[in-house]
This record gives structure tokens, sequence and C-alpha cells, in this order.
């Protein structure tokens, strides 16, 4: 409609993701996230590789057994999150960042979509920040959705 402003889309990383499903540090405010997407507040992209990263994670933790991760899988599959595949300028731009921030071609990814959307890429990754917390368009979760945020 005339007059409304365009919800706001962020890129999510893993560490976004698997609070969603664990009780642990940020929880609350990754929750808060979710639920804003959820309620149409903001929009979540990501790479696909988000979802390789997040069964790992929670195939490592010992409160979740086969079901639970595909549960899991499912779940995330089914919140509207747009994926985008980890192949063409994104990969060739990931590994560009990997080299510059000496990280992981996988966190390069995180922030080559942020790149090449032009969006803000949220973050609970401490270690990501340590590496690349320069780079424009990094934002923590903290600073994201501040503790105490209503849902």
């Amino acid at each position: 409609m005339a007059g409304e402003s365009p919800v706001r889309a962020y890129i999510i990383d893993s560490s976004i993701a698997v609070k969603w499903f664990s009780q642990e540090a940020g929880t609350e405010a990754a929750l808060v996230l979710r639920e804003n997407a959820f309620s149409g507040k903001c929009r979540l992209e990501a790479p696909d590789l988000l979802l390789f990263e997040l069964a790992d994670a929670l195939r490592f933790n010992s409160c979740f057994n086969a079901d639970d991760v595909k549960l899991a899988l499912g779940s995330i599959l089914n919140m509207g999150i747009s994926f985008h595949p980890a192949e063409g300028p994104l990969l060739s731009r990931a590994v560009d960042l990997a080299f510059r921030y000496r990280m992981t071609v996988y966190d390069g990814c995180f922030i080559a979509l942020a790149d090449i959307r032009g969006l803000t890429l949220i973050t609970a990754d401490e270690k990501l920040m340590e590496k690349a917390g320069n780079h424009a368009g990094l934002v923590r979760l903290s600073d994201a959705v501040p503790e105490g945020s209503d849902r």
C-alpha cells in the first residue's frame, strides 16, 4: 500500500538458528528476532549452508537424536526464510572474504551474501565478530535485538 515502508530484511547465520533450538546465552534475543519474522516485522535470509551447519550443531548436541534434528530442519524450512544456494559469485566472494579475514569459507559465505544482497548480517558468533567485526553490515545479535526486547 502507498506510504507503507518495505519490511526490512536481514541475513542470519547459523549461530542465530542454533539458538532457536537450544537454551543458551542469547536465546531470548534470537527468539525475538524469529518472532519478528513470523509477525512480518522483518524478513530473514541465509545461505543454504545454514541448514547443514544447524544440522551438524544439533547432531553433536547430546540433547538431540536423529529424529529431533530432522524435525528442527523441517521446522526451519517452514519458517519462511529465503535460502540462497552457495554457488557462483556468492562462493567466489566467500573465498575472498575467508582469505581477507583468515576465517572459514563457511563464515565468509554469510558475509558474502549480506554484501551481495546489500543487507545486514546478524550474528551471535563472537569469533566471527573478532575476525570481521569491522566489516560493514555485520551486527551482533545483542545489538540488533537488545536484551529485554518484547516478544
